[in-house]
């Protein structure tokens, strides 16, 4: 058996699993938000600075979950880039 392949499936499970988790993410957020701004909408108790604060808070959070997924991302193409053989350069024949 070779264990050159290993790392390969490995990185492919695991990618699967990611773009799992990352879709899962995105819908949850997009749900959260939904029910964030009809409860803004319709709270009667809560004054507009609070609103505002709920929602930068919101909008923070949406901003360093995208830094997250960028850095995995990245990291993950670095990871492919590493397992992927590289290409010899062919030889000049003179």
């Amino acid at each position: 058996m070779n264990g050159e392949g290993i790392p390969k499936q490995l990185l492919g499970m695991w990618k699967g699993s990611w773009e799992t988790y990352v879709t899962t993410l995105k819908a949850t957020e997009e749900q959260g938000d939904r029910m964030l701004d009809l409860m803004l909408q319709q709270s009667e108790t809560l004054q507009e600075e609070t609103k505002k604060v709920i929602k930068e808070w919101a909008n923070n959070y949406k901003r360093i979950r995208r830094g997250y997924l960028d850095a995995v991302e990245q990291n993950v193409n670095k990871i492919v880039e590493t397992l992927e053989p590289k290409e010899k350069p062919r030889e000049k024949r003179g």
